[in-house]
Formats: structure tokens, C-alpha cells, sequence
């Protein structure tokens, strides 16, 4: 009888990057990996795993693997999310190491590791066998995600924000585009945006990642 292995699927927008990724798990024994990708908002999420060798069946995933950065979803709706899809399973992170206070808040919300994208294949074994057997891993790169340090306060905005602006931040972080947030305020998309800008100029930040860091210092999200 084939030993049962332990499924991971690995999921990201870049399908060159998940299969890499998918590639480096799958190669340590007991375990098995697929990398799959998918779009930014999570909405071709892959309902199974995919048929394994020649006497297994599609089964559920036990542990999903993912970038929280690279998706227009807020933490804690991404793994609502993960969960309505796959129920109670296992959730890992990778992501670069300037990102504590996203890291932070993923493992406050149930993420079980976080690895750095250029991980050795030794961290990788590490970080497996803790999962596996119910443990955490957190490597050296994320480790002062464990650390509170002024960084976890909000920065004062160094112009207060209108409550326009503040609405649109607070979408954005929570994965609403810009059209969704236009059609909530009968505003068009550029008008949006102008918001968009007027906010994180104000609050000295920029892109999609920092407004997400920020809403969760602030408590938005």
C-alpha cells in the first residue's frame, strides 16, 4: 500500500513561480505539491488537488501555501476565503523580509510558517517537518515579526486625512477595486484614484502593500 503524503498546494499569480516553489516542497519525502496559479482576488481558486500518482484520487489539500502580499485581499478576508474553499487546513506563508507587520498579523490570524522566497532547501525540510507534525516555523528573515517595536504603531499622517480619502484607503486594503469602490460612492474610477492619491501622499506611503501595512497598524483591517 502507498504511503498517505502530506498535500501541499501552493498558490500565486505567477504560475512559473508556484511551480517553483511547488517544485522545492515536493521534493522532501512524505510530501507531495502542487503549484497552481491563480488571480489576484482568489476567484479561480482550484477546488481539489489534483490527481497524484497512478492509485491515488483528487483529494483536499492539508496545507496551502502563499504570498498574502501578492493578492488584492485583505489578511483576514484571504483566509476566510482559503477556508470556505479548502475548511480547516494548514496555512503557510512566504514573502520578502521588509514585511513585519504583515507577517504579524498573519500569524495572529493562523498562518503556521512564514518562509523568505529564497529559503534553502534545509529551512524548507525544517519548516515542513514542523507543519507536519502540528509545530510553527517562523525563518530568520521574518523573525522580528515576532518582536513589538515602535514600527507596529501607526505613523502619524502629516496631514489628516478627508473621510473620502479614508474610505478609499481602507477598500483598497480590504481588496475592493477601484471601480467596486467608485459604484459604492457613485463616483467614477478616476475620481477614485484621485482619492487614492491624495491618501497615500498624505500618509507618505505607496502601492497596494504599504496601504495594506498600514490599514493593519491602524486597526482598519
Amino acid at each position: 500500500m502507498l504511503r498517505t503524503r502530506y498535500r501541499i498546494l501552493v498558490l500565486d499569480p505567477s504560475p512559473g513561480l508556484a511551480a517553483a516553489l511547488a517544485a522545492l516542497l515536493g521534493g522532501n519525502d512524505g510530501f507531495l505539491a502542487e503549484g497552481r496559479a491563480v488571480d489576484a482576488r482568489m476567484e479561480s481558486l482550484p477546488k481539489r488537488f489534483s490527481a497524484e500518482i497512478d492509485t491515488e484520487k483528487p483529494a483536499q489539500p492539508d496545507a496551502v501555501m502563499l504570498d498574502p502580499s501578492a493578492f488584492t485581499l485583505a489578511p483576514d478576508g484571504l483566509i476566510q476565503r482559503l477556508h470556505d474553499c479548502y475548511g480547516p487546513i494548514r496555512l503557510l506563508g512566504y514573502a520578502s523580509g521588509d514585511s513585519p507587520g504583515l507577517v504579524r498579523t498573519c500569524l495572529g490570524l493562523g498562518f503556521r510558517a512564514f518562509l523568505a522566497k529564497s529559503a534553502t532547501l534545509e529551512t524548507i525540510r525544517m519548516c515542513l517537518s514542523a507543519v507536519k507534525t502540528g509545530g510553527v516555523f517562523i525563518d530568520a528573515p521574518h523573525s522580528g515579526a515576532l518582536l513589538t517595536t515602535p514600527d507596529s504603531a501607526p505613523p502619524a499622517p502629516t496631514r489628516s486625512l478627508t473621510e473620502r480619502e479614508a474610505y478609499v484607503l481602507k477598500s483598497v486594503a480590504r481588496g475592493k477595486s477601484l471601480k467596486e469602490i467608485g459604484y459604492e460612492l457613485s463616483l467614477s474610477s478616476k475620481t477614485v484614484e484621485t482619492y487614492k492619491a491624495r491618501g497615500t501622499s498624505k500618509l507618505n506611503i505607496s502601492g497596494r502593500r504599504e496601504i495594506v501595512e498600514y490599514a493593519i497598524r491602524a486597526g482598519w483591517v
